[in-house]
This record gives structure tokens, sequence and C-alpha cells, in this order.
């Protein structure tokens, strides 16, 4: 199996990626492997990197996204769902939300760990927006005021000194005082048959993971390997109770509150009065509809063995 390390500079503060370099080449050597060390240089990199690397090897690629989750999710896209192509997050971002839920992000810095760790089967993100268009996600998808936070938080994350956490902050300040709610129509496919909401909402939130935002607990009850998405749709509220509300919704203890609307199901299509941002793990489109569903076990994620003695006893990818 050929190991491919994706560094990125521009994740985190003060390039942490580029310090793994020499770590990852002492462990490599150590356990005599095949790999090789890529550095991305602009947005979008790390899927064209990825995308040659598995183009140009016969054998089998584990490729290692060494970033933060944006770096992740341009791994994953470059990655065939249902291929023998293995994935692996070595977190060096400021939130690093998707493998918060997965243990944290220590065990997935111990790369003596990670190179011979196994892979296991994750679900994930397939959304169809405007005239077609398909993008993958593999932890959330959401319209409303979680895109419109996401959208002004790349532009925080620029700011010198400001983590993924505080990014989120600002930005969820500059979105509180301007416009609040928008009037949509989500149609949710679930076991019980196809629920339908319509009237003005906060946001629509469609998650594989528990947190987004830098550490937000916004979705508790989501798995991302249990073969179903959760969606959460907030209602339009005053201002007062979106700030009684905010301290749940970061603790994730906000389910039964009023006007906090949890399902789970297979998709969800959502329709919005006008075009908004609708974002993908925090890469932002404009849309005014747009559909995403699950795809079971359409990846194979490394978990480090800490984690996986854990939360995986019996579920192992084929080696």
């Amino acid at each position: 199996m050929k190991h491919i390390f994706i560094l990125n500079p521009a994740a985190g503060k003060h390039a942490p990626a580029l310090e793994l370099a020499p770590r990852i080449r002492d462990v490599c050597e150590k356990h005599a492997l095949d790999f090789e060390i890529l550095e991305t240089t602009a947005p979008g990199d790390a899927t064209l990197l990825s995308q040659k690397a598995i183009a140009e090897n016969d054998e089998r690629v584990r490729l290692y996204a060494c970033g933060g989750d944006g770096t992740l999710l341009e791994v994953l896209t470059a990655i065939e769902p249902h291929s023998d192509t293995e994935f692996a997050h070595i977190p060096c971002g400021s939130g690093n939300d998707f493998v918060r839920m997965l243990g944290g992000a220590a065990p997935y810095l111990e790369l003596e760990d990670m190179v011979t760790a196994d892979a296991y089967p994750m679900d994930g993100i397939v959304c169809t927006y405007g005239e077609g268009t398909v993008r993958r996600s593999l932890n959330i998808a959401a319209t409303g005021m979680d895109a419109e936070v996401a959208y002004h938080m790349a532009k925080f994350k620029r700011w010198p000194l400001v983590s993924g956490s505080m990014a989120y902050n600002l930005a969820l300040v500059k979105v509180f005082f301007s416009r609040l709610g928008c009037h949509l129509t989500a149609e949710m496919e679930t076991a019980e048959g196809v629920r339908r909401l319509e009237g003005n909402f906060l946001f629509a939130l469609c998650a594989n993971g528990e947190y987004y935002g830098g550490g937000y607990h916004g979705v508790p009850t989501a798995r991302p390997d249990d073969g179903e998405l959760d969606f959460v749709l907030v209602e339009k509220m005053s201002r007062a109770r979106i700030l009684r509300l905010l301290p749940k919704y970061k603790k994730g203890t906000h389910q039964g509150e009023r006007g906090v609307h949890f399902f789970r199901g297979s998709a969800i299509t959502v329709k919005t009065v006008r075009p908004m941002p609708v974002t993908l793990d925090g890469e932002c489109v404009l849309t005014d509809h747009f559909r995403a569903e699950i795809q079971k076990k359409a990846y194979r994620m490394v978990i480090p063995p800490r984690v996986a003695d854990t939360r995986y006893k019996t579920v192992k990818s084929e080696a």
C-alpha cells in the first residue's frame, strides 16, 4: 500500500502541518513503508494531488489529510465512493470538528499508530444543487444562519491570532446583527415516511457528524457510520431567545427546546424563496434549493487503535 501525505501549510496557525514532515519520514522509514509527502500551495490542491496519486499508483493508496477540516474535505473529494482508497486525518487545523467525536485530535497525531492502524467504513453525504451540480461532504450540509456564519468564518480565520472557534464566534456575532431567518420548505425522508416543514427558520442542517463551527455540539445524536443522517431545523426566533439557546446548542443540550426540530433519515430536500449560502463542511455555494442524501459506508477512514478498541470492537474494513 502506498502512503501519501498531503500537507497544507495554510491550515491552523504557524503552519503546524509542515512540522510533521521529518516525523513522517522517520516513522515511514522505520516501518519500511512506501510513502510520499506532498505540499499544497493553493485552495483545491489537496484534491488535485490526491487524484493524481490515486491515478498514478496501481497499488492501494492511503491518503493522509494533514490540515484542517477543509483539507480533509478536499482529500475526500478525490476519493471515489466505495473504492478501496483509504483516508486518514492528521488534524492540524483550528477546528478539527470531524475527529472531535471520534476520540479527539490527540490520537490522530500519533503517527506511529496511524500508519499501522486499520480503516473502518464511514458514511458520507452527497449534495445536489443548482442545475444538477454534485458535491460531497463528510460532516454537514446546511443553509440559513449556519451557512451565513460559515461564509463569514472563512474571512475571519485569515485574521492573525484568530482560532477556528474564535472565527466562528466572530462570524456568529456579525450574522446575529444582520437579517435573521428565511422562508424555506424542507422535506425529510425518514423511516416513517416523508416529513415536511415549511415556514420561517433560522437554519436547516443535515449532519453526519456531531460537531461543527469549531466545537459546537449541534447534532449530538449523529453518528458517521450508522447509515442515517440527522436533520436539525431551528425556527426563527427573537435575538433574546437565540442568546438563551446558544449556550445549550454549543453544549449539545438543546434537544426538546421550543422551536428546535430533530429528525433522522436518508435524505433532505430544502427549497428557499431566494438564493442563499449552503455550506458543505465549511465550503459555501449559493443556491435556492439543494438535496443532501446519505452514502452508506462510502469511505474507509483510518481510526487510531485506542479509539477503535472502544468504538469499533467487531467491525473492520477489508484489508
